[in-house]
């Protein structure tokens, strides 16, 4: 899901804040919109945010107000991969191999990519929220990189199963560390 209720930069907007405010009256769980990790993710011009340490006072406002209404938040965190264009991140899209414009990652960049989430999946619990959704569907990275389709690797990364799940599962347990037990936190 994605509202394009935030600003150019990514950043938390009052009519972002009201649009979750008022659909939480009547939730038991708020996922917040798919948000990108990395400036190179972002799927479109008005997308939510979460890969700068400056967004975090906004998001903490978007948690803290729906957490008024005694709803649970949950913000979703993404990367566009081939997804995305030039125009929307200025940069040439990335993906698990070549394909549409995209270029293939190296092995280096993929584990920044790891660090993004992770990075990202912190500053979600640092601006309060109760967890982390991680996307790995609908055609962005996460899904490209285990999609026989999409990624044609024969490294690591590609080939079996079990290696083009390597990238997505990186991800989860790099996002597990950082968001931690919070049932343990709490008992």
């Amino acid at each position: 899901m994605h509202t394009g209720l935030a600003t150019r930069k990514g950043a938390v907007t009052s009519r972002l804040i009201e649009h979750y405010v008022k659909r939480a009256k009547a939730l038991g769980l708020l996922i917040v919109e798919h948000s990108y990790v990395s400036l190179d993710g972002k799927l479109s011009e008005r997308q939510l945010g979460i890969y700068d340490d400056k967004l975090v006072k906004g998001l903490r406002k978007l948690a803290n107000s729906v957490h008024a209404i005694g709803t649970p938040v949950v913000i979703q965190i993404n990367h566009a991969g081939s997804r995305t264009t030039v125009e929307v991140t200025g940069m040439q899209p990335v993906a698990p191999s070549s394909d549409k414009g995209a270029r293939r990652l190296k092995v280096d960049e993929i584990e920044v990519l790891v660090d993004a989430f992770a990075a990202a999946a912190g500053r979600a619990m640092k601006a309060g929220f109760d967890g982390v959704e991680v996307h790995g569907a609908h055609g962005f990275l996460l899904n490209q990189f285990f999609s026989p389709l999409a990624n044609r690797r024969r490294d690591g990364y590609g080939g079996s199963l079990e290696n083009r799940m390597r990238f997505p599962l990186e991800v989860v347990e790099r996002v597990k560390e950082k968001v931690g037990d919070k049932t343990d936190a709490e008992t």
